[in-house]
């Protein structure tokens, strides 16, 4: 059975399938641009991409560390840097945000058609993306795993049009061995050298091929096993088979195509190897269900596998790439993103083979109601952008475009002051704002966690936590202290009881401080 493409038109608009789609695109452009831009790992990639850009060339060692000043720093997000470097100049925070929505437009729109594609139903396909949102956007920040989404999603859009066909043929024609054409392979490869230049996910793409590969090829075994399968749809099996294996082989030559060409490799099986990230960076460490994120997680994994499990027979490679990301969204909450969008062709699929979701004819209900819902969710839209927000009164002071959490006032207070520290103690965030906003004071740690020895990172955390203070503080030889009021409570409460540190400024969210000896009052 084949869906004809009409059927995921919607003639006498506005629909209630119209409003599905809004209220989707409604969720992601309300959380892309009325959530401010947090410090941790936005201000280091500017940071690294004015770098790259006044000097001409990529940097191969630490600039920005006084405790790893000269050591060897693999940069391989080099290009995002660059271009999130050369967006905030155009137009600072607002249009940086402004990005991330265009970006998640990018990835969720060809998402919602390769679902609607599949199974003829938008409406079904916009409520269930909906459903996952949640899963994925506690990942959604102005960084550069951003730029890599659009690239997963094509990576995705290609491979299913490889094997099921282009608009909407469904997984029935790709059961019976036939194969309508959608062979746009050659993709792949330029995919891959712009994902390799932007972001470390580009593994995952070589990921999606392998999958697809290895599953199909086991499932073409198993057909020619069948009295089903004729000589000629065997061979025809073969060549497409070899087709995917040697653009997937020019894929994988593709990742070389970097700087540093298979030291690519290192960085990536070094970073997943590091123990310290983990431990460090809470989001590299594995969802559980004592946080909210987790239980979303886990609440939309249930709901998958009993989708799968009560639908009709899912599809092989749905199901397989389902379960790897599954797992790799186990190894940190980081890579739940990837799962969330890898299932969801799998989710709606099998929810369209459920008798309530048959069909996809529109489903108009009532204009007016249609057109106020849709304009009530073109007003939350607007009042969210950056030119309109800030211009209201209350608009910044309710959702700022940058995290309260980030201490720019501090900061600032750091570099007008007279003889200023030249090693703080700080947080990792507070380091990745450091180095973008006063790159002349050398940071002690901030997100570049491959950087860091485990030693140190280790010291960062006991520091942090007001224990072996004062050992501490001469062993780095530190003299200021740029401290978050909550994460470092404890060291802040001894600074105080100190006789050493002066109080230099404070407000609700950060402290500046700086040692006495030798300070001219």
């Amino acid at each position: 059975m084949s869906v004809s493409p009409d059927r995921i038109s919607q003639p006498g608009f506005p629909t209630l399938t119209h409003v599905w789609v809004a209220a989707a695109f409604t969720v992601i452009l309300v959380r892309a641009l009325a959530w401010p831009i947090p410090p941790n790992d936005f201000w280091w990639q500017l940071a690294y991409g004015r770098w790259i850009v006044e000097n001409g060339e990529i940097p191969r060692v630490d600039h920005f560390s006084f405790t790893q000043a000269g050591q060897p720093h693999f940069d391989q997000p080099w290009l995002a840097q660059v271009a999130l470097y050369g967006v905030y100049r155009l137009g600072e925070a607002g249009l940086s945000l402004l990005v991330l929505a265009g970006l998640l437009v990018a990835a969720y729109g060809p998402l919602l058609r390769l679902c609607a594609g599949r199974t003829g139903n938008l409406k079904l396909s916009a409520g269930l993306m909906l459903v996952s949102l949640p899963v994925a956007m506690t990942n959604w920040s102005v960084r550069s795993q951003m730029l890599a989404l659009p690239l997963f999603v094509a990576t995705m859009t290609v491979l299913s049009r490889w094997r099921l066909g282009p608009g909407a043929e469904t997984k029935q024609v790709g059961r019976s061995g036939g194969r309508a054409s959608g062979n746009n392979l050659w993709l792949l490869p330029i995919i891959m050298v712009l994902w390799v230049n932007l972001h470390g996910s580009f593994v995952l793409g070589g990921v999606l091929i392998g999958t697809t590969f290895v599953v199909e090829a086991a499932s073409k075994l198993l057909r020619r096993r069948s009295a089903d399968d004729s000589g000629s749809a065997g061979l025809g099996e073969d060549a497409r088979l070899r087709s995917l294996l040697l653009w997937g082989g020019i894929t994988a030559a593709a990742m070389l195509v970097n700087p540093r060409g298979p030291d690519i490799f290192r960085y990536v099986f070094g970073l997943l190897g590091n123990p310290a990230i983990g431990t460090i960076v809470t989001e590299w460490a594995p969802p559980t269900t004592e946080s909210i994120v987790g239980r979303i997680f886990f609440g939309y994994a249930i709901l998958l596998a009993l989708a799968a499990s009560f639908g009709s027979r899912p599809d092989p490679v749905d199901t397989v790439l389902a379960v790897v990301f599954f797992w790799l969204a186990l190894s940190g909450e980081r890579h739940i993103i990837w799962f969330a969008i890898v299932s969801l062709p799998l989710l709606v699929t099998q929810f369209a083979s459920f008798p309530l979701f048959e069909g996809g004819a529109p489903t108009r209900g009532k204009r007016a109601v249609n057109a106020g819902l849709l304009t009530v969710m073109l007003a939350a839209v607007l009042l969210v952008l950056p030119p309109i927000k800030t211009a209201i009164p209350f608009g910044p002071a309710l959702q700022p475009l940058i995290a309260p959490a980030t201490p720019i006032r501090a900061v600032a207070a750091h570099r007008v002051s007279v003889s200023p520290p030249e090693r703080l103690f700080h947080t990792e965030a507070a380091g990745s704002y450091l180095m973008w906003a006063a790159p002349e004071s050398k940071v002690f740690v901030d997100v570049r966690v491959l950087l860091y020895p485990y030693a140190q990172l280790s010291d960062y955390r006991w520091l942090s936590a007001g224990i072996m203070a004062d050992s501490l503080l001469d062993h780095y030889g530190i003299d200021g202290l740029l401290l978050d009021n909550e994460r470092q409570a404890n060291l802040l409460e001894w600074a105080r009881e100190s006789d050493e540190w002066l109080m230099r400024y404070q407000d609700s969210l950060s402290s500046y401080l700086v040692k006495r000896q030798g300070l001219a009052e």
